[in-house]
């Protein structure tokens, strides 16, 4: 069989950068492609071009799409694949569970992301200790479908802190600690390293802006992450520990509700090299009461301060939009009111509650990802991976269309067809 595909008669979103209008057919041009043609070689985007690309007929398969959109494939990078299909927020039971099963349910998550759109997730923590690079090396051997993962390890945080006595994370008292428990866990073979920096109001005895660690261990963490070609990523909701996370040199931010304006100038000095995943999403569902059915309820949420962070997040996604912060779609999808599947609900929050247009929405999940994580993804561009979403409809018009699993034709990864829906192809 060829290794040549050609997909024709497409709307082509590419995720360009903008200001790279360059040779036509390179695929980074404009940001869509009206009616386009892309081939593919091998794993790669040989071609993109507006109007058809003419080749022999027998040198590649041809897949008519008669108008659906391709895009580039989705990414998530605050993502919990230890979490099964029906979690709730029973985190010891996960880590306690017998590892056979288990396993059965971070490969069915695995294939749920990929179904969902997404070709590319970073790890943000695990409930076993190998979860997240067993899963990646068995999908890289063609034993389960799924994404590329950039694997993430135990969470690791600071004795006398959130989660330090759960019995599910690697707990240090100061950097050496910090920078064996880094070591011990890229030898494993991970990749992305989560640590807590911060407290959680869902834990009310660790509010949000509580702050754990300091900048010595933050910077040894980061340098012998950087040994391995690894980075880390911190749980950081108060403003004290952004700022802590940004100055030291950690790559993911994750949450970043509360700001003030000392967070925003470290953030803005490390714009090239910082990226903030907000997640919120999460916020969102639990403010508007869907964790309620699972006893997550108006009482607990108000302990939280989940209300004031929220409307905080808001307001903080609008600083960093203006100080040209790199932001990454992704986010604690897994709980029951966050379903696995409905992932790209992060992009409609953006849209619907922080002024995002749907392209740039779009990016946080495509263009962004791509640095980060030294991968050539998130555009629809020659010579990037083909990693490929098509739907029907336009969701540069409704966001909502890459939520609806029965306009999602297909998923390309790595130019091979990785999920082809069932209900649209029997």
């Amino acid at each position: 069989m060829t290794d040549r595909t050609l997909i024709r008669n497409a709307k082509i979103i590419t995720c360009s950068a903008p200001g790279t209008d360059s040779a036509p057919g390179t695929g980074t041009g404009p940001a869509v492609i009206a009616d386009g043609d892309l081939l593919i070689e091998g794993d790669r985007i040989a071609r993109v071009a507006a109007g058809r690309i003419e080749i022999d007929s027998g040198s590649a398969r041809v897949v008519d799409l008669h108008g659906a959109t391709v895009l580039p494939g989705l990414g998530d990078a605050h993502v919990h694949m230890s979490w099964p299909l029906d979690f709730v927020f029973d985190h010891v039971a996960v880590a306690n569970a017998p590892a056979a099963p288990h396993a059965l349910d971070v490969a069915a998550v695995a294939r749920t992301f990929l179904e969902s759109g997404y070709t590319l997730v970073v790890g943000a923590g695990v409930s076993q200790p190998l979860d997240d690079v067993r899963t990646r090396d068995a999908i890289e051997r063609g034993l389960i479908p799924g994404p590329r993962v950039v694997p993430s390890g135990t969470m690791i945080t600071e004795r006398g802190a959130i989660s330090a006595d759960t019995g599910m994370t690697t707990v240090v008292s100061d950097a050496r600690d910090l920078r064996e428990a880094v070591s011990r866990q890229c030898d494993t073979g991970v990749r992305a390293l989560k640590l807590f920096v911060s407290g959680d109001g869902i834990v009310p005895e660790y509010p949000s802006d509580d702050l754990y660690m300091n900048d010595e261990m933050l910077a040894a963490a980061v340098d012998e992450a950087d040994r391995y070609g690894a980075f880390i990523t911190v749980h950081a909701r108060g403003s004290d520990s952004v700022a802590m996370a940004a100055r030291t040199g950690v790559r993911v931010i994750h949450h970043a509700c509360f700001l003030d304006d000392k967070a925003v100038r470290e953030l803005e000095a490390r714009r090239d090299d910082v990226w903030v995943c907000p997640g919120l999403h999460y916020l969102y569902a639990m403010v508007s009461g869907h964790a309620e059915p699972w006893g997550v309820t108006a009482e607990k949420i108000e302990r939280s301060g989940y209300e004031r962070e929220f409307r905080a997040q808001v307001e903080g996604i609008g600083l960093l939009r203006a100080a040209g912060i790199r932001i990454l779609a992704g986010g604690d999808f897994g709980h029951q009111w966050t379903r696995h599947g409905t992932y790209a609900a992060e992009l409609q929050r953006y849209v619907e509650l922080v002024g995002m247009s749907p392209q740039e929405a779009i990016d946080t999940a495509t263009r962004n990802l791509g640095p980060l994580v030294g991968l050539d993804v998130g555009q629809v561009r020659a010579g990037h991976l083909a990693d490929l979403l098509i739907v029907d409809g336009d969701p540069l018009v409704d966001i909502t269309v890459l939520q609806d699993p029965d306009r999602r034709r297909a998923v390309v990864k790595g130019g091979e067809f990785a999920y082809v829906n069932p209900r649209m192809f029997p």
